[in-house]
């Protein structure tokens, strides 16, 4: 099987995921409506699908967006984000430093930014052989052949870190189905689902306590693209 070049152009964002942590996060309980509120002024797409005294979580269907937060954290998640990521930046500059402020929060104890890259291939055959092409998976036939005739389902997960920041990576080859049950004549979608893929998983994390004042969240999710549109594809082929 010829393995195809995987730019990093080909590849497809299914999730961005930005989190942060925090300690002593009490005044969730006293302010929560108050943050659900100025978030709905502002975006009045957003549904309110949880409200309680563990956390919150809102909902906008159409951008497949998800803001969560509780006393520890927030968390913003989107799927199949444009590679934009405007509205996505746009809320986490608006969210993170308002939740700061309303708990009286100074600083957070970690950063992340989770994003699941997808490269569509024809079966998982070729998915597998794309990842046992990066160098990881060289095991000599002859350590293989008494446990079976060949390698499925290579996974790959290490970090690399320095003192301030840094990088989980998950890589593998995926094979997944969608089962979805509507009564007829109601159809559904299933064009765009990825069956086959190879999934290159990257949770960027900081490794310090990051003050409110420092922080710009557009800014560094710009950030992390641009370092990986350079080095992601570099580091595995």
């Amino acid at each position: 099987m010829v393995v195809k070049k995987i730019e990093f152009e080909k590849l497809i964002i299914e999730r961005v995921i930005l989190e942060a942590r925090y300690t002593n996060g009490y005044l969730y309980w006293d302010n929560c409506g108050r943050i659900w509120k100025t978030v709905f002024e502002k975006w009045p797409s957003f549904k309110e699908m949880e409200l309680s005294p563990q956390r919150a979580v809102l909902k906008m269907h159409d951008e497949g967006l998800e803001l969560k937060f509780d006393k520890n954290s927030v968390n913003i998640n989107q799927e199949y984000p444009p590679s934009s990521f405007k509205l996505f930046k746009e809320l986490s500059d608006m969210i993170i430093p308002l939740i700061a402020q309303t708990f009286e929060i100074n600083s957070f104890s970690r950063i992340g930014n989770r994003i699941f890259y997808l490269y569509p291939t024809d079966n998982i055959d070729e998915a597998t052989a794309i990842v046992k092409s990066t160098g990881l998976f060289n095991i000599p036939t002859e350590k293989i052949e008494p446990f079976g005739e060949k390698m499925i389902e290579p996974k790959a997960r290490f970090r690399i870190q320095n003192d301030d920041i840094g990088y989980t990576f998950n890589l593998s080859a995926i094979s997944r189905r969608i089962d979805v049950s509507l009564p007829k004549p109601i159809k559904a979608d299933t064009s765009k689902f990825i069956s086959n893929a190879v999934l290159i998983d990257v949770d960027y994390f900081t490794r310090k306590p990051v003050d409110l004042s420092v922080l710009d969240c557009g800014d560094l999710i710009d950030t992390i693209q641009k370092n990986l549109s350079y080095n992601l594809i570099k580091l595995f082929w």
